[in-house]
């Protein structure tokens, strides 16, 4: 996302969008040509934040009344969500396909590899998010003249 923001916007639009990133906001930012609006960001936010937070909130309440088994069900779709938001960019990006899979392996290997498996899935996936996508932003720069002719 950082490759994203357009270079001259401040600090404190940077400070924003990261503290109000979600995938489902990195999923509609990645689907638009050039660089992220500020001012885009901010609509996407104030619609999507109150619902993310009231979706969770139901979210709860529903899984503490439905049956356990639809429950159980319904967490696959989870997963399908997050299948929607890799796959295009995927499909238009030899190198995104590639660090997809890549990242898919690293983490299969981080469960079984000593002392990195004991620890907690959210820490592994936090560290390999960092280590990935350090990676990838240094090996992988973001062409900033494509940018420039859109």
């Amino acid at each position: 996302m950082s490759q994203r923001i357009k270079p001259d916007s401040p600090f404190s639009h940077r400070l924003f969008l990261g503290f109000f990133l979600t995938d489902e906001l990195f999923g509609i930012s990645m689907a638009r040509p050039g660089y992220i609006d500020p001012l885009y960001t901010l609509g996407a936010v104030l619609f999507a934040s109150p619902c993310w937070a009231f979706g969770t909130a139901l979210g709860a309440v529903a899984g503490n009344l439905l049956p356990v088994r639809l429950v159980s069900a319904l967490s696959v779709s989870l997963y399908g969500m997050f299948l929607a938001i890799i796959i295009p960019p995927a499909k238009k990006d030899r190198i995104v396909a590639v660090l997809i899979v890549l990242c898919f392996a690293a983490s299969f290997a981080a469960g079984h590899l000593p002392y990195i498996r004991e620890l907690s899935e959210g820490t592994r996936t936090i560290i390999l998010t960092v280590l990935i996508s350090a990676g990838a932003a240094i090996l992988f720069p973001h062409d900033e003249t494509e940018e420039a002719g859109q």
